[in-house]
């Protein structure tokens, strides 16, 4: 009989009860039925399926179903039906089981897991769990027993009288059966090995054990100090191996034979090799054993070690000095610097140096000048080697080295001084006094100057001072000595432009403002950040003087825009102390700016402008080799050079210089200018090279010689940037104006000065012959090279698969990959959000259940209390009534 379809909830439930078997008589069971418990069990299991399928089924809101807009037939589509309750109820018992967990613990540093075998498996049985608990145990108990176990092993286990002692207590009084194998022991000798039987007595079980055991484990004991004393002999055997091994390995030289023996060699016979190892054996007995040496001394203690003995060696000259008995120093008597490094300020220091500029790095220039010089071998082989040692002592280009000589400025309103202490004079030169062995540090210059002049110090002297304060002042030494150290930095840069201001024309000065430079270097790369802002502090004052100069006018001859040699001494120093290639750079960016900004605003009036561009040119040569950045004000400067030094070209009544540069854009005022015509080469002159530009910065003489060579370092200069900028895409736009203006002024020298024309004339051909090659190699532009395509056609096509909306119809795959990529991730991102809002929402249901159970239980805690309270109070009141009852009655019996 089936349920019905219609009726109320309570006619469907009854029903289906009917249907399911469950409310119909139950059939007898017999006796062997009851006793099987798995019957009863399927059976029980089996209702309670049929009862949940019921349940299900009579719950119309428990299964949701999806109806499709067009249905097909035989078509089954996933996700149609769904149970809601169900997905509802199951996510809130799994939150229950991981997330409320999670919630509860967030706030402890630890947990307990029950790493039991099989706990967390739920097809083991509790006895198949407990079995294999039980069998693991055994196994670790027989695989790693105890050290002191006696019942590890029954075959090996202790006996007394021949007999197991587990078995002592049913067997109390065993007598030995072989008296042989128990080693002849009777009753008296086994009281006393066992010493633990009283007289006329018998001891326990307990104390028996006791007695074994104790036994036992002196036994181990002594086995196991015995084997640590060997394993301590065979440690020591081996460390002393290392020391006898090559002897081991080596074998004894032969004495030398005759040559009839030679041809016949008799082997050694077995003695005479047992008796000689033997006697190399005792030789290595009585040998010497090897020291450990000493350990090398880190920087720290050397540097602390060597301010000692600069301490105590001033003590010794103060002693000496006082009258008394002291011995002197010898090896800090006679220090002289040995690390001097050749930092590009001059040839060096440990050598005999000629100050110079030398351009002529590249072979087939140096191969021009031979054929322009005298054709004198010996000194043309030593000059290459010269100069390939110049290269191979300084990357950077040792050709920009320049000599340094005395130059001040005059200004009718003082800019600000780049040097401090330029107006004092340098101590006279006499004999060279003796030193003292220790300084304080001075934190300004004047005080290094103060410092100085007291104690007479020669400039030959000064790297050894600078040392020792550096020396008696380490970082380690004391907290403060890094910011001395800093401060004596700044002093160092000043000291360097002084020592430049002062003169710098004669070997020693150079070598003098090298050792300076040496320690600056040193300090820089100690105190990095503090270095940089010594230098930028000094570029940007140099940058201010260049503006004040260009405000009172660029023209005027009171305004020196050019900068003068401390700061070209400065300039140089920061480009050798700091790295010019990279990108950006707090220190070298500003100096290149600087640079550009010099050769860009400043004006060109005299010869000694015209020498201090070159050597500005010649900087930006050096600095931009490792990086070849193009420097557009050095290309300008060196056009406008070179216009200036050739003889006024004209053609048709134009002035062919001036004309060339507007056609190419160059900036030229000085070009053809009435300031700058007296400074074009009149007369012939041989160029001498390398170029001395220290006398010329100061003072240029007004001679064709000093033309002659200004004119040939600008072409050479050019020759250099040519070179340089060879890979440059926009090589030809460069220099193409150069090698036109070289080439007509080369026409134009032929009649004035045929030996310095042949030079010009040779150079332009080489700067033409690279711009034909540039030309020639030259890629321009074009298109990306593709397949050809198919016309568009605009017929429709027609989907023969029908419309869905669910597939993709872009044409392009992997546009269609990314935008169903795309649409994925928006429906996890969707997902992620409900489920992120239903933890949410379960959190704060739990958070508000416990806060509701907490209200409850407060609440009953506080209704116990105040139940307590009134019965207390209900019991005063009651015993205050019966009290007043008792004195009513006493009042009335009175």
């Amino acid at each position: 009989m089936g349920s019905k379809k219609g009726g109320s909830q309570l006619a469907q439930l009854r029903s289906g009860l009917r249907d399911a078997g469950i409310t119909t008589s139950k059939p007898k069971k017999g006796k062997k039925e009851d006793r099987d418990d798995r019957v009863a069990q399927y059976r029980k299991e089996q209702r309670r399926k049929r009862l949940d399928s019921l349940m299900t089924s009579l719950n119309a809101f428990d299964e949701r179903t999806a109806r499709s807009k067009n249905d097909v037939l035989g078509r089954k589509v996933k996700g149609t039906t769904g149970r809601p309750g169900v997905a509802k109820s199951g996510a809130i018992q799994l939150r229950r089981e991981k997330l409320l967990p999670e919630l509860e613990g967030r706030h402890r540093s630890s947990s307990f897991v029950d790493r039991r075998f099989g706990e967390y498996n739920p097809n083991l049985s509790l006895e198949d769990k407990m079995l294999q608990r039980f069998t693991h145990e055994r196994q670790n108990r027989t695989n790693k027993a105890s050290l002191f176990d006696l019942n590890d092993d029954e075959e090996l286990g202790l006996t007394h009288y021949g007999q197991s002692l587990s078995g002592l207590d049913e067997m109390p009084d065993v007598r030995p059966d072989d008296e042989e194998e128990q080693g002849n022991m009777d009753a008296y000798e086994t009281q006393n090995n066992f010493a633990g039987f009283e007289e006329g007595g018998e001891r326990s079980k307990n104390e028996v054990m006791k007695e074994i055991i104790a036994k036992s484990k002196l036994a181990k004991a002594e086995r196991q100090k015995i084997k640590d004393a060997d394993e301590e002999l065979r440690m020591e055997l081996d460390d002393e191996f290392g020391d006898i091994r090559s002897l081991l390995f080596s074998r004894p030289q032969e004495p030398e034979k005759d040559d009839e023996k030679q041809d016949e060699p008799e082997p050694p016979k077995p003695d005479e090799k047992s008796e000689a190892y033997d006697a190399f054996v005792r030789e290595m007995a009585f040998e010497r054993r090897a020291k450990p040496q000493d350990r090398l001394k880190t920087a720290e203690e050397l540097e602390e070690e060597q301010a000692k003995r600069l301490r105590d060696a001033e003590a010794a000259r103060l002693r000496r000095m006082h009258g008394e008995d002291a011995e002197p120093d010898a090896d800090l008597e006679d220090e002289e610097p040995t690390a001097r490094s050749r930092f590009g300020l001059g040839e060096g220091l440990d050598a005999r140096f000629e100050p110079r500029v030398d351009m002529d790095e590249d072979e087939d220039e140096d191969e021009d000048e031979d054929e322009d010089e005298d054709d004198e071998g010996g000194e043309d082989e030593e000059g290459d080697e010269d100069e390939e040692s110049d290269e191979d002592e300084d990357d950077k280009g040792e050709n920009d080295d320049v000599a340094l000589s005395q130059f001040e400025r005059d200004l009718d309103t003082p800019a600000e001084e780049t040097a401090p202490g330029r107006g004092r004079a340098l101590p006279k030169r006499s004999e060279v006094p003796t030193l003292p062995f220790t300084f304080s540090c001075p934190t300004t210059h004047d005080d290094f100057l103060d410092l100085l002049e007291e104690h007479q110090v020669q400039p030959s002297q000064l790297h050894t001072v600078i040392s020792r304060i550096r020396t008696l002042h380490a970082p380690h030494l004391d907290e403060k000595n890094p910011e001395r150290l800093q401060r004596f930095l700044g002093v160092l840069i000043d000291h360097l432009l002084y020592r430049a201001s002062q003169g710098a024309e004669a070997t020693d000065e150079l070598a003098v403002l090298n050792d300076v430079l040496m320690h600056v270097a040193e300090l820089s790369k100690t105190y990095p950040a503090r270095s940089a802002e010594h230098f930028v502090a000094k570029l940007a004052m140099m940058q201010r003087n260049l503006t004040r100069g260009l405000s009172r006018g660029p023209l005027e001859a009171t305004s020196h825009t050019w900068p003068a040699l401390p700061e070209l001494c400065l300039l140089r120093a920061a480009s050798l102390v700091w790295p010019t290639s990279d990108r950006w750079h707090p220190v070298a960016t500003p100096l290149a700016l600087l640079t550009a900004q010099y050769l860009a605003h400043a004006r060109i009036r005299t010869l000694e402008d015209v020498a201090s561009a070159l050597y500005l040119c010649a900087l930006v040569v050096s600095n931009q080799r490792e990086s070849r950045r193009v420097v557009p004000e050095a290309l300008n400067a060196l056009y406008s050079v070179t216009a200036i030094l050739l003889p006024p070209l004209s053609a048709k009544g134009q002035m062919v210089a001036k004309a060339l540069a507007e056609e190419y854009g160059i900036p030229t005022p000085d070009v053809c200018a009435a300031h700058t015509a007296s400074l074009a080469v009149r007369a012939d002159a041989a160029p001498v090279l390398p170029l001395h530009l220290a006398p010329l910065l100061a003072h240029a003489p007004d001679t064709a010689q000093t033309r002659a060579d200004l004119l040939q370092m600008a072409v050479q200069l050019q020759r250099e940037l040519a070179e340089l900028y060879a890979p440059s895409p926009a090589f030809v736009e460069m220099f193409t104006p150069l090698a036109f203006l070289l080439e007509v002024g080369a026409a134009h020298l032929h009649s004035i000065a045929p030996q310095l024309a042949e030079s010009v004339q040779q150079s332009a051909r080489a700067l033409r012959a690279q711009l034909e090659k540039a030309v020639a190699t030259r890629r321009s532009l074009r298109l990306q090279a593709h397949r050809a395509l198919s016309i568009a056609s605009y017929a429709p096509k027609f989907d023969q698969q029908g419309f869905d909306p669910k597939r993709a119809t872009d044409p392009d795959a992997e546009r269609a990959q990314n935008a169903k990529l795309r649409a994925l991730l928006k429906k996890e991102r969707k997902g992620a959000i409900r489920e992120l809002r239903k933890d949410a929402q379960f959190v704060a249901e739990a958070r508000e259940q416990r806060r509701v159970e907490e209200d409850a239980a407060y609440k009953r805690k506080i209704d116990r209390i105040t139940h307590g309270l009134q019965e207390e109070r209900s019991e005063q009141k009651q015993l205050d009534r019966a009290k007043a009852t008792l004195r009513k009655r006493a009042g009335k019996a009175k």
